[in-house]
């Protein structure tokens, strides 16, 4: 009881009183509950990648805007406009983010801040030791690396422009250095993207992340945009043959959809925020082409974007109308997906 009451002070000290009207009502279960500034922001450092994964804007050359970086001195502007209400910072979007040259730098203000940080990286830029120390001072929390095959072959099938051996030793580097660092951070996450090609692999790619030492071993399904003119062809070629393993379902004509309905409410713009690396902030990671652009971090404050009429006329549409919403069709979270993680020993 002291201690809620001290977090209750301190909070008012602090100017959050905001922040704690916001705890009450969750505490009461108040459904359409809107945090002051977003508790989860996801923060697009590049929309650059070397790969070319065929479901992916950037990878599939349909990214409809133009390539680019986050400059360090706006990415601190967002972080200390955020600081103290944001908890969860997720440091990627639609490109790779450790060609970044500043990646460290913003892992580090982050951590500074006290948000909790997790990124994503193909694998391929872990080349030399003094760069993965510096990684794991970072304190970063999470790392995932992406490794869709146990082979070369079988990986570049969907990774292409990608080397299995280079990533492999990405993880043998990273995680040796964590032990010799005697660091509890980052975890180290394995994660494999089900596919048609790749189904066969899955005991031997436990069998890989037991025998590299990885922190979790991911098995995820693979997103399919059912907008795009080539979804049913892509659906075809990448899905699994095994129903269970799909975010979708094949109908008796054979084309195929994506499994569950669709619910007229989304915790997702009531607590998080997506801003790509062009100041661009969009509602959610599934609206890929930037078609809900709700104000820009270099010209507005974000709690003015948050709060503003865009956003809430948004948000009344998502909990009226969201089957109208193109990107929420897309959406898997209202259907079943694996997304199983194992915790390695």
């Amino acid at each position: 009881m002291f201690k809620k009451i001290k977090t209750i002070i301190n909070l008012i000290k602090s100017g959050k009183s905001d922040l704690f009207w916001y705890k009450i009502k969750k505490r009461f279960g108040v459904k359409k509950n809107l945090m002051p500034l977003p508790e989860i922001l996801t923060l697009e450092p590049t929309n650059i990648c070397t790969m070319k994964c065929p479901t992916c804007p950037t990878g599939a050359g349909k990214l409809n805007r133009p390539k680019g970086m986050m400059s360090l001195e706006n990415y601190k502007k967002i972080i200390d406009q955020v600081k103290g209400y944001t908890d969860k910072l997720v440091l990627f979007n639609y490109g790779e983010p450790f060609m970044h040259p500043k990646i460290i730098e913003m892992i580090k203000y982050a951590k500074q801040a006290s948000i909790f940080v997790k990124t994503s990286t193909n694998g391929e830029f872990f080349k030399n030791e003094q760069f993965c120390t510096d990684l794991i001072n970072s304190g970063l929390d999470y790392l995932i690396i992406c490794l869709d095959g146990a082979d070369s072959e079988t990986l570049k099938k969907f990774r292409v422009n990608t080397d299995f051996k280079r990533i492999i030793k990405s993880f043998h580097t990273i995680i040796k250095l964590k032990k010799e660092l005697h660091s509890l951070t980052p975890l180290v996450e394995l994660q494999y993207i089900l596919m048609k090609h790749n189904e066969h692999q899955r005991e031997k790619m436990k069998q890989i992340a037991a025998d590299l030492g990885v922190d979790v071993y991911a098995e995820k399904t693979a997103g399919i945009d059912i907008n795009d003119p080539n979804f049913q062809k892509m659906a075809v070629e990448l899905l699994p043959t095994e129903p269970s393993l799909a975010r979708y379902e094949k109908l008796p004509d054979g084309t195929f959809k994506l499994k569950g309905e669709i619910s007229n409410y989304c915790p997702q713009v009531l607590s998080s925020i997506v801003i790509n690396c062009d100041g661009n902030v969009v509602p959610c990671c599934y609206d890929l082409y930037s078609n809900h652009i709700m104000g820009n971090v270099f010209q507005q404050q974000i709690k003015d974007i948050w709060h503003g009429k865009k956003y809430q006329e948004f948000r009344q549409q998502i909990f009226r109308q969201r089957k109208n919403i193109a990107m929420c069709n897309i959406c898997s979270e209202r259907s079943y997906k694996i997304n199983k993680k194992i915790k390695m020993e």
